[in-house]
């Protein structure tokens, strides 16, 4: 059945049992509300199973001989379990006689005839205050069981004990006055084998299940399949005519007989846990049954076997202790020592009673003492004078006897206290982890008497919990166990703040989360788990098995554990502070050499930034100074191209003057392309250099590139051929002039790297957030084992004398300033690729540090 099919039934289940309940409680006060109307028998009854005993009658009666305890055999010739069945107590009318077939102790017969008797009103006898008790328990016992079922209607001994409560209310409600009541017999027959069924179900699922119900699951089906035939041979009793008293003494048979069994099923469980966890449940269980079901069983006994005549009801107001009990025992998980406070209890009640006794003992004897010497003990200033004489002599008397008392009774308290005191004054001074986790166990292990312990502290490099130090006997898997920060049981630990056992995981919705949380303590074959913590830091864990003794671990254990522990993670917190200090001693001067490294680095970079800042300065400068002349001389040949034009006009066309005009023609026009090549690698540098450009500007990359391209012309003469694939790109926001000389330095590597003779590749082409630029060529490319370092500052392949090792730094570091980033690769078929990627808006440092 699947866990929501689960759910499901069990919802309709315990809510058919309440309403089974509620309903009794209804039928219960109608039956009393038009009960006062009618005439009363001389006799009222008490009994189980078809045995009816008197436990009232009539002064008619009391004069014909009936005592109370004599059982009723037959009533108007009908068996007396046939005239309940059939309602013969509603014929009774005034005036006419009941005639009754009774039998003594002594096993005499007798017959008596008597007339009904006039109804005394409830408020005058113990009725009306007995009947609002049994529906005040009966009231109790269903709160109960729907609270329990409300705080964790997940848990299947919420179930059982709804159930159980839910029929118990049941039989509270129909038991007293049950022939009052309507349906009253019918009832109370139906629900004796289905309390039974409930009671056996609720034994054997809390405090635990026993191993052979766990095995065979089903098994607590069977009670309730019987309750199912007993209710319907209850309902079938008069049609099937099987003797007056084998449907009452089956009913009666099935629910004792299976109240017994759990009850046996309980006490066996409780001798089976004794010292583990769950032994505290079964106490607290045990105890609130065997204070509700004896006083129950002894009635039963008491009217079966000596035949007192006590009502059966009565003694049904006991049960009010069992579900407080059990509602205690599932809604809490740590539970009180009851065993510790009871022989404690008892321990100082004795040492009262001493003491009391003392003091009456030396109040007799001075009282004789002063009668025999004539003193007045009446005198007040003689009173007090003694008083004061009497408590300082027993003053120390009541201490020495105290601490006799807890060293007897509460050794164990005081073993604690000075392992507290000890452990606390050892780590003071402790330093490493390793001395602290074995005092830790020594602590553990010497004064709880455990059989196993170990210390698991976390690593902070891998997050994981692992065995720092153990004792006991511990396998290799449990000594290599670790356990990660992020595992469920860690943050279980982390999160509660509190000691862990298995049985804490009962709650969890989640079953995956249960189960791993549980194959922790099985694994580890340990009952309690301890965080260390420090702040909000979990440091570790202790891992506590059983005690030697046999022996579970009760509160004082679990208050020492958790002193330990924080005694302990103050200490494993300066360890480490230790260790880290002790770390960045040794590391410093390392540290401080690569601060220094990462300075000189930086300095330099710095240096090649302003050596290059000032070449474009330079370069400005000369481009400047170089346009004046140029443009002078540009246009002074064209002026001396006009005045050479009219001179040839005016002279004679003869082949004198043809041939000097051509050649001065041609000297002209050379010096005009000359002039005009001058002006335009001027301008080119100019643009290059881009001083006057110290902010962001939209620039065209592919006229940018064009413009390197016609820089870098002098350096492709020869056997270097430059293949242009530039697409149609947006135009992008940038530092045109740093993106020029990242241009400069990859064409220059790539000719560097042919040698004077390749192909050098540029391309262009625009993707999602930018443009996308690729240099690349066909020489012998860069070796894998460098290929990572060229980036870096100084690092060249170049030989000595021939490269900074800075090109490539800074390239790669303007890209990045843009926001960019700058890869490269080296393909199968030979050659270098450098891709570029650029936004089209670059992050200026200002924006990037906002």
């Amino acid at each position: 059945m699947s866990p929501t099919a689960t759910l499901r039934f069990r919802r309709t289940t315990a809510a058919v049992a309440v309403l089974w309940a509620l309903l009794a409680l209804a039928l219960s006060l109608a039956g009393q509300l038009r009960a006062p109307n009618a005439p009363q028998p001389p006799l009222s009854t008490t009994g189980l199973g078809g045995i009816m005993i008197v436990e009232w009658r009539s002064a008619e009666a009391v004069a014909a001989g009936v005592e109370r305890g004599d059982r009723v055999l037959e009533v108007n010739g009908v068996p007396i379990t046939s005239w309940y069945r059939d309602r013969g107590w509603e014929s009774a009318r005034e005036g006419v006689p009941i005639h009754y077939r009774l039998s003594r102790r002594s096993g005499e017969v007798y017959e008596i005839s008597a007339l009904p008797a006039v109804r005394t009103p409830g408020f005058k006898t113990l009725f009306v205050p007995l009947y609002a008790a049994s529906l005040g328990v009966g009231v109790i016992y269903l709160a109960l069981g729907l609270l329990v079922w409300r705080m964790k209607p997940d848990r299947s001994e919420s179930w059982a004990f709804l159930l159980f409560c839910s029929t118990m209310a049941m039989a509270l409600w129909s038991g007293f006055h049950t022939f009052d009541a309507l349906w009253g017999y019918e009832r109370m027959l139906a629900n004796l084998p289905l309390l039974g069924a409930t009671s056996f179900h609720l034994f054997t699922t809390f405090p635990t299940e026993p191993p052979w119900v766990v095995r065979h699951p089903r098994v607590r089906y069977f009670p309730y399949g019987l309750a199912a035939l007993m209710a319907l041979a209850v309902l079938l009793d008069p049609v099937l005519g099987g003797g007056p008293r084998l449907v009452p003494m089956s009913c009666f048979a099935a629910g004792i007989g299976l109240v017994v069994f759990g009850l046996g099923v309980l006490t066996r469980e409780r001798l089976r846990l004794r010292g583990e966890e769950e032994s505290e449940r079964a106490d607290v269980v045990f105890l609130g049954a065997l204070l509700s079901f004896a006083p129950v069983m002894a009635v039963i006994l008491a009217n079966l076997v000596l035949r007192w005549g006590i009502s059966t009801s009565i003694a049904l107001l006991w049960f009010v202790i069992f579900p407080f009990a059990v509602a205690y025992g599932i809604v809490r998980n740590q539970l009180f020592d009851i065993r510790g406070a009871a022989r404690s209890s008892a321990a100082y009640g004795a040492a009262t009673l001493a003491i009391t006794g003392l003091f009456a003992t030396l109040i007799t004897f001075a009282d004789a003492l002063f009668s025999r010497f004539n003193v007045n003990a009446n005198s007040p200033w003689f009173q007090v004078t003694f008083l004061f004489f009497a408590i300082l002599a027993f003053n120390p008397l009541r201490n020495r006897l105290q601490d006799v008392v807890d060293r007897f009774f509460d050794r164990d308290r005081s073993n604690y206290r000075t392992a507290v005191r000890e452990i606390s004054e050892a780590m003071v001074s402790m330093l490493s982890l390793d001395e602290i986790s074995d005092r830790l166990l020594i602590a553990v292990s010497d004064t709880m008497g455990v059989e196993r312990s170990m210390v698991l502290l976390i690593d902070d490099a891998e997050r994981q919990l692992r065995p720092a130090a153990w004792r006991g006997e511990w396998d290799d898997e449990a000594v290599g166990t670790e356990i990660s920060i992020d595992h469920p049981i860690a943050k279980q630990l982390w999160m509660r703040r509190q000691e862990l056992a298995r049985r804490d995981f009962d709650d969890s919705a989640d079953a995956e989360t249960r189960e791993i949380c549980r194959d922790v303590f099985d694994s580890l074959e340990v009952v309690l788990l301890v965080p260390i913590l420090f702040g909000v830091d979990l440091l570790g864990v202790i891992a506590v098995g059983r005690k030697h003794s046999g022996e579970r671990l009760g509160a004082d254990d679990r208050q020492l554990l958790r002193t330990l522990a924080n005694q302990s993670a103050i200490a494993i917190e300066n360890a480490r502070a230790f260790d880290e200090i002790a770390k960045l001693n040794e590391t410093l001067e390392a540290r401080v050499e690569e601060r220094t490294a990462e300075l000189r680095d930086t300095q330099a970079q710095l240096m090649q930034s302003e050596k290059m800042r000032s070449l474009g300065q330079l370069v400005a400068g000369v481009a400047h100074e170089l346009n004046n002349p140029i443009g002078f001389v540009h246009a002074n040949l064209q002026l001396l191209d006009g005045y050479v034009g009219k001179l040839v006009a005016a002279a004679s066309s003869d082949e004198r003057t043809v041939r000097p005009r051509e050649a001065i023609a041609k000297l002209l026009a050379r010096s005009k392309e000359g002039t005009e090549r001058v002006k335009k690698i001027v301008q080119d540098l100019r643009t290059f250099s881009r001083v006057d450009e110290a902010e962001l500007s939209d620039a065209d990359l592919n006229e940018e590139l064009e413009r390197t391209l016609a820089l870098m012309e002098p350096r492709f003469k020869g056997g270097i051929e430059v293949e242009r694939d530039l697409g149609d790109i947006p135009r992008v926001r940038c530092f045109a002039g740093q993106l020029n000389q990242v241009f400069m330095n990859l064409l220059m590597n790539s000719c560097d790297a042919l040698d004077g003779k390749g192909v050098i590749r540029v391309r262009t082409r625009p993707n999602g957030t930018g443009v996308m630029l690729e240099f690349s060529d066909d020489g012998p490319g860069i070796p894998e084992e460098v290929r990572e370092r060229i980036f870096e500052p100084f690092f060249t392949t170049k030989p000595v004398g021939q490269g900074t090792g800075l090109g490539l730094s800074i390239s790669h570091g303007i890209v990045e300033r843009h926001g960019g980033r700058m890869e490269v690769s080296c393909p199968t078929d030979g050659g270098t690729r450098f891709r570029i990627e650029l936004p089209r808006v670059a992050v200026t440092p200002d924006e990037e540090a906002a």
